[in-house]
């Protein structure tokens, strides 16, 4: 049996028009999540919006980057519904899940803390590609997802910025990870020493 491994991408909304605002302040409007292989070939896929609840409204500048509008999350589920469709989807995948970051885990942690929302996707261990890719590339900080595409010529879906699409070209990198690295994650995983080693390099 092929390993698995689920991808995930957040799309998210600061309250304030202002880019200092801490991620863990922002509200979660759209998960996206595609489970692969680890040469990043898509085996099943996961979308929802999520209705946001200290400001149920979109602003024009968020329509026109994500294509996600008013009508799309009036009727979404709220974000304790979306993790329980979630935690159904990958409820047979006992595996883990990535993202390009630490972005993901502490918004949707942040979400967790705020609504009081158990997951059983949120006990999965979490792989951190972007750490993984400069450990293995030897790239230094501030060298992103684009920079990594541009590395390999991966050939990304330029379509709006949207959670799904996004989860499906991070996927793409896997291919370029050894699985030592992501055994290696998987086996020592430690969000709180992962935080605190990410709060240190800010400070740097």
């Amino acid at each position: 049996m092929k390993e698995l491994v689920i991808v995930c991408k957040l799309e998210a909304i600061r309250h304030e028009d202002d880019a200092s605002v801490s991620i863990e302040l922002m509200e979660v409007v759209e998960i996206g999540c595609v489970l692969c292989d680890l040469n990043g070939n898509v085996v099943d896929e996961f979308d929802t919006f999520v209705k946001p609840v200290r400001n149920p409204t979109l602003n024009a500048f968020y329509t026109q980057l994500t294509g996600i509008t008013k009508i799309d999350i009036y009727s979404a589920p709220t974000f304790k519904r979306a993790m329980m469709l979630l935690d159904d989807w990958a409820y047979n995948c006992n595996t883990m899940w990535a993202s390009w970051g630490l972005s993901e885990y502490i918004l949707l942690r942040g979400e967790q803390v705020r609504t009081g929302v158990e997951s059983e996707f949120m006990c999965k261990p979490h792989i951190d590609l972007r750490e993984g890719w400069r450990r293995v590339a030897g790239a230094g900080r501030g060298k992103g997802l684009a920079y990594a595409s541009r590395t390999y010529i991966l050939d990304f879906d330029r379509a709006p910025q949207r959670a799904l699409t996004d989860a499906r070209n991070t996927a793409r990198v896997l291919q370029y990870l050894p699985y030592s690295e992501i055994s290696r994650q998987a086996s020592e995983f430690d969000i709180s020493a992962r935080l605190s080693k990410r709060r240190m390099n800010e400070r740097l």
